[in-house]
């Protein structure tokens, strides 16, 4: 299991992915891709940070030994090394996983508003 779906958490999926082992891959937000996925331009290169961050994105989701599991808390962890017991909270979605295309037609007729995921806390509301 790694907990945290940010660029590192991705990198550590892969490694241990292509070393045969079966990841989960925990994330207590809705996406993995962490701050680099919020960010527009990364230090000290100017490069796009989306840019970088995107193959690594497609490869942890299409990789038959990574597990994604979002909007998910860690509620406690027993065990000795390499022989642990993990409890996981998976919050609801709202939104039947296995029929979702990713069309956004949910999106739209949502009769809910909130504060923008990737906003990060500015004025402006999503849906």
């Amino acid at each position: 299991m790694v907990v945290g779906g940010g660029i590192c958490g991705m990198q550590a999926a892969l490694d241990l992915a292509d070393s045969g082992f079966k990841v989960y891959l925990v994330e207590e937000g809705p996406a993995i891709g962490g701050r680099m996925a919020q960010l527009d331009k990364t230090f000290p290169t100017n490069d796009c940070s989306m840019c970088m961050i995107s193959p690594k994105l497609i490869e942890v989701a299409k990789h038959r030994n990574i597990e994604i599991i979002t909007n998910a808390d860690i509620i406690s962890a027993d065990g000795d090394p390499g022989k642990f017991k993990v409890k996981v909270r998976k919050r609801a979605r709202y939104v039947d996983e296995d029929l979702c295309t990713g069309c956004g037609s949910c999106y739209t007729n949502c009769p809910v508003r909130y504060q923008a995921y990737l906003n990060a806390g500015s004025a402006e509301e999503g849906r």
